[in-house]
């Protein structure tokens, strides 16, 4: 009868956790819309939930569709629900969207950046929109978004082998943003004496030194020209140069073509001239933003930026005298007949392939795209501007005559708008025409990272600006290769699978229930894994079996809920991770069967496999560190003092900080030029380090941030130390036997169990390390950071490796799995268990 009423209250329990199991209306597979008509179209976008000047745009679509809907009943009535979305950039870290998609439950509409579409829509993950837009001009529609009404560089970025998969909503250029006064003061100006900017890269690099300001200690207090700083990339030169970085049909990385390596070699001349890369970054890494922004500070001359720091300036900077001009080019460039060259980005709006909604999230798109929309967002963002007292300065629009139509009206014909913001729109919009955009490739993401790699890698000295490229257009040509011809594979038949997981899980439970309950079976199988001490050992033996069974039964029963989940969320999804190793999975597409040439191609030909394991063993070096910390504030812990409480209290605070405060916290600790280390090394006279911001002292710098939260350890060694019999030092003292050897002969070895334990902890641990990286360097600087879990989380994340991430994941368990085992063998020498 108990069995009975146990099942039926499980029965109840998971018929309401079915009924409360969110799912959204499925109108567009059913064919129908709900009771009341409406449509929820569920948006996705970088800043989280929809608000400001973008709601009041949706608030007037929604009303739209309510119009129309009274009009005509079986027209729907739109609502348009957009969600939290935690990644601190979803085009590099596309997880969220990856998996929506992935699940069957994606958003109807994403907002996405423009380069990174054509990646994602080669796997699958966008809609082709043509069809739609084909549609409404068959329909004689007005205002169809299509290529006539937006700016070539942001259409054809969103387009991907003849095909449209974005609508662009947003664009912004580049230009050299110069400050007129320190120009003016280094006497660089023409016959009228008005600041001139630079005309080539000679003149640039000159006016870069020539700008260039040190204090009496000899440290930068006035930056010329830093190449990277603002927002221009080897991307901006390498164009400059008349470089590409891609061939014209998409099947050859050229990132180290000559034009390339020019430009390269270039920045790191300019970057030489004025002290060096990482003495450049040492000095940025003081900026602020808003009023104190470098530019308006004047600590930094001239930037190549985008346009969004017209209406950033003219907010805080309205004093600042500055000009904008197109960015210079090498002379033989410019003899050539080329006057200049800028390039844009942008987001752009798409809708997921498994869309449930694709018809409803079309014509949101279409509204969103169409002048009315933009108008009442502009109109919006400018109540706000004045409402807080700042000049407003409207955004570039992708729209060619609505962008027109913008500026004339907000900028070019308003008498508050001071002439020289005027003139830098004027700028800024007679470059957006012509400008660049980034290469279209399935290999966007990994082609921007090996790019930044490259020039970190030159920029550092660690390579020549050639070897550096070459190197990077190995990477990026391997995995172009790949995706252009997929290694050929078998699909995977799932109900194996699951076959083979029950069988496993019969067999798991039906060994577990005759060891328990034949003898004779466990004495076997004890004396074939060589278990002869608890072979002849059972649960349920002699008088008591009954009551004991009973006990058995009872047992499993509590232990249900955790053997449920381990079954469901554990050891299932570890075998997919070993299955999927083998295969050639994005998430996107069905897993092919691919064998071991995801492991061949780990230990062959991934270059940041190695480099990254052994950034990871590195890490290694924090362990003992880390456990000496803790050891030494648990010894002082461990005194008879007065306040103790409050003082242990104080030292286990940090392990409870959340890494992200704490990250943030040892950045401000570690900037080079007012970190509190570097000013406490600097009051006894040394230099310090760069450390976040040099290839070298980055890692040990986590390992001293790591120290701080030994906290965490020191309660286990205290928790060893309670348990030090006195009478052991007692009888030692004696003997004549100083601290240090009470230290050494009876702590130490009394520690060993706690010592092994944290020794293991500290291992496994340090082998995951990763959200430190993530935050603080995101990697950097020149890959110096980048650790095994990052590496395996780009791969599976930003790329869309996932087999080839599983097949890491699998290396990394038996790496982990061989320290472990190692440790467990050699404790056999050293640890002292009082008990053995």
């Amino acid at each position: 009868m108990k069995t009975w009423k146990t099942i039926s209250w499980l029965l109840v329990l998971g018929l309401v956790l079915w009924l409360l199991y969110p799912s959204r209306t499925r109108t567009a597979v059913s064919g129908r819309r709900n009771r009341a008509g409406v449509v929820e179209i569920t948006y996705m976008g970088p800043g989280g939930p929809i608000s400001g000047a973008m709601a009041d745009a949706v608030r007037a679509f929604e009303r739209d569709s309510e119009e129309a809907h009274a009009r005509d009943p079986s027209r729907p009535i739109y609502r348009v629900v957009s969600g939290q979305n935690a990644s601190r950039n979803q085009t590099a870290d596309p997880t969220r969207f990856l998996i929506s998609v992935a699940g069957g439950m994606p958003p109807d509409v994403i907002w996405f950046d423009r380069y990174a579409v054509a990646e994602w829509a080669a796997r699958g993950a966008f809609q082709p929109l043509d069809g739609f837009i084909a549609k409404d001009k068959a329909a004689g529609l007005d205002e169809v978004p299509c290529a006539e009404r937006f700016y070539k560089s942001c259409w054809d970025e969103a387009c991907y082998r003849g095909k449209v998969y974005g609508i662009p909503t947003s664009v912004d250029d580049r230009a050299l943003l110069y400050n007129k006064d320190l120009l003016k003061r280094a006497g660089l100006v023409n016959e009228n004496g008005e600041a001139r900017p630079p005309r080539d890269w000679d003149e640039l690099k000159e006016y870069a030194v020539r700008l260039t300001e040190r204090d009496a200690r000899g440290e930068l207090k006035v930056v010329g020209f830093a190449p990277q700083f603002g927002n221009s990339w080897l991307y901006m030169y390498g164009w400059m140069a008349g470089g590409e970085f891609m061939s014209r049909d998409g099947t050859r990385c050229t990132l180290n073509s000559p034009r390339i390596v020019e430009a390269l070699r270039y920045m790191t001349d300019v970057y030489d001239a004025i002290g060096g890369y990482a003495k450049v970054q040492a000095f940025q890494a003081g900026f602020q933003g808003g009023e104190l922004d470098p530019f308006i500070q004047g600590k930094i001359a001239m930037k190549i930026d985008g346009s969004w720091q017209v209406p950033f300036l003219a907010a805080y900077g309205r004093d600042l005298d500055f000009g904008v001009a197109p960015p210079p080019l090498p002379r033989h460039e410019i003899a050539k007949g080329r006057r200049t060259v800028s390039w844009n980005g942008g987001w752009a709006y798409a809708i997921p392939a498994n869309a449930l909604h694709k018809q409803a999230a079309w014509d949101f798109i279409r509204f969103m795209t169409g002048r009315r929309a933009f108008l009442i967002w502009i109109e919006s963002e400018r109540e706000i501007a004045e409402a807080q007292g700042r000049l407003y300065i409207p955004r570039q629009l992708p729209v060619k005559k609505l962008n027109e139509f913008v500026f004339d009206k907000y900028v070019y014909n308003n008498p508050r708008v001071p002439e020289n913001i005027k003139a830098a729109c004027r700028v800024f919009n007679q470059l957006l025409p012509e400008a660049r955009y980034r290469p279209v490739t399935p290999v966007g993401q990994l082609l921007w990272n090996e790019h930044v790699t490259a020039m970190e890698a030159a920029l550092y000295h660690r390579l020549t600006p050639k070897a550096a490229l070459d190197r990077g257009a190995a990477v990026v040509q391997r995995e172009l290769d790949r995706v252009l011809h997929p290694v050929e594979g078998r699909p995977i038949r799932w109900k194996w699978f699951f076959a083979f997981y029950a069988f496993l899980l019969v067999a798991a439970g039906a060994t577990v229930y005759a060891w328990d309950t034949r003898p004779r079976f466990r004495r076997r199988l004890g004396r074939m894994l060589g278990l002869r001490k608890q072979a002849g050992r059972g649960v349920i033996e002699g008088a008591g079996g009954g009551y004991l069974r009973g006990q058995w039964r009872a047992g499993w029963l509590c232990a249900a809920p955790w053997i449920v989940g381990f079954i469901i969320f554990g050891g299932g999804p570890m075998l997919f991770s070993l299955l999927i190793s083998f295969c050639d999975y994005d998430i996107l597409n069905p897993p092919k069967f691919i064998g071991l040439h995801s492991y061949r191609w780990m230990f062959a030909h991934d270059r940041l496999f190695w480099l990254s394991f052994r950034n990871t063993l590195f890490m290694t070096l924090g362990v003992p560190l880390n456990m000496a910390a803790g050891l030494a504030v648990a010894l002082l812990l461990n005194l008879k003092i007065r306040g103790m409480a409050v003082w242990r209290t104080f030292f286990y605070l940090p392990a409870i900080v959340p890494m992200v405060a704490a990250s943030i916290l040892w950045i401000w600790i570690f900037n080079p030029q007012g970190g509190l280390i570097n000013l406490a090394l600097q009051s006894v006279g040394l230099k310090g380090p760069l450390w976040l911001q040099s290839p070298l002292w980055s890692k040990p710098a986590i390992i001293v941030m790591g120290l701080w939260g030994a906290g965490s350890n020191m309660i286990i060694w205290l928790a060893g130390l309670k348990g030090i019999n006195e009478q052991l030092y007692e009888a030692a003292a004696l003997d004549g036997a100083n601290a240090w050897q009470r230290f050494c002969y009876i702590t130490i070895p009394q520690l060993t169990p706690y010592i092994f334990f944290n020794l293991v902890m500290g291992m496994i641990g340090t082998f995951q390390i990763f959200g430190q990286a993530f935050i603080m360097t995101q990697g950097g600087p020149d890959n110096s950071t980048l650790f095994y879990v990052y590496h395996l989380f780009n791969n599976a994340f930003r790329y869309g490796n996932m087999g080839y991430a599983a097949a890491m994941a699998w290396v990394l368990f038996v790496v982990v799995l061989g320290v472990t085992f190692v440790q467990l063998r050699l404790s056999k020498r050293w640890v002292y268990y009082e008990a053995g």
